[in-house]
């Protein structure tokens, strides 16, 4: 596979641009974790922001915040991030494939975000599968996606060869194991519910998911439009969805 298309990290920045798998991932992983390892633990005192007001074309105030305890809340994308908060850009464009390196992936998220990291993702194409539970793990009001990008959540496929009947009763009591750990990350980091999963789960149900439908389900925090602007779900008319006038 050629370089350019290996998933990699440079300096700050993540790229999940491809499958992943041992060829394509184990490297990002190993950078990964040497990165999260030099990174010193910023005091819980450090995190917050002060409350002030932006301008984004209307006045916004931008509430205090907390990398280690940021969760359902939405924070302005025009702020500035003091520079003693470290950030880590993750970039995604990826079918999805291999769950023990997306879980090697997201360890260090958790890691990260304990030292008081945070982590943007932008999902910039699409992000299926193990790439999808990537995208909706970053730090919550820090989950960018584009426009035009698909979100696609379903329980992925087990690969465990059979070669004794015996053996079934083992792959199904590991697959469901999986399974509860699918579902976990997507209780934990969207508005999805375990019904929901269910419907996108069934092979007859449909995960591929629209920007504006993963706004709105909290797998992201904002839109980015074709025309440059962020958008989030304070900026849409509840009757027609249409984003209002700024």
């Amino acid at each position: 596979m050629p370089k350019d298309l290996e998933n990699t990290m440079v300096d700050n920045n993540l790229y999940i641009l491809t499958e992943i798998n041992p060829e394509t991932t184990t490297n990002a992983v190993i950078q990964l974790t040497q990165w999260v390892e030099k990174m010193p633990f910023v005091k819980k005192g450090d995190m917050f922001y002060n409350t002030k007001k932006i301008t984004t074309g209307k006045d916004t105030s931008v509430r205090i915040i907390n990398a280690k305890e940021a969760t359902d809340k939405i924070y302005s994308p025009y702020e500035e991030i003091p520079e003693h908060i470290p950030v880590l850009n993750v970039y995604i464009n990826s079918s999805g494939g291999s769950s023990s390196l997306m879980k090697s992936i997201l360890s260090m998220f958790y890691i990260a975000s304990f030292k008081g990291t945070i982590i943007r993702t932008y999902n910039i194409g699409r992000a299926n599968s193990c790439a999808s539970m990537i995208a909706v793990s970053g730090t919550h009001g820090y989950r960018y996606m584009a426009e035009d990008a698909k979100n696609v959540v379903h329980y992925g496929y087990s690969k465990n060869g059979i070669q004794h009947p015996n053996e079934l009763e083992f792959v199904l009591k590991d697959f469901k194991k999986e399974i509860n750990s699918t579902r976990k990350i997507y209780l934990n980091n969207s508005k999805l519910t375990k019904e929901d999963l269910e419907k996108y789960y069934n092979i007859e149900g449909s995960g591929n998911l629209s920007a504006l439908e993963c706004l709105f389900k909290g797998l992201c925090d904002w839109v980015i439009t074709d025309d440059g602007r962020f958008v989030n779900v304070s900026d849409f008319d509840a009757t027609n969805l249409r984003t209002r006038t700024r």
